[in-house]
């Protein structure tokens, strides 16, 4: 069994960290006579998100790496047929089986 991370949501987090931290530079450096803020922010955010996007797809690549490597092949059969609803929350065992 394996369990692959979720790319999209690796990419979504390096989306997010990019655009707090063009926010941050973007307020922290005073406003030059050349440049709003609004191109400052415009023009770091591109480059942030785009330096992040790649980081975070890189990590998502390297935990599904680290996750193959540790995947075991499990084999399941069923012997017989379980008609009939079982209660919630409750386990229930054969007379013969043991935990």
């Amino acid at each position: 069994m394996r369990r692959s991370p979720r790319f999209v949501r690796f990419i979504a987090v390096g989306v997010v960290l990019a655009i707090l931290i063009t926010l941050i530079l973007t307020f922290v450096f005073p406003e030059t006579p050349n440049y709003s803020r609004a191109q400052v922010f415009g023009f770091v955010g591109i480059i942030l998100v785009t330096v992040f996007v790649g980081l975070s797809a890189g990590v998502a690549v390297a935990v599904d790496r680290a996750s193959t490597r540790r995947a075991r092949t499990v084999v399941m059969t069923t012997s017989e047929r379980v008609d009939g609803e079982t209660e919630t929350g409750s386990a229930q065992l054969d007379e013969g089986s043991t935990n």
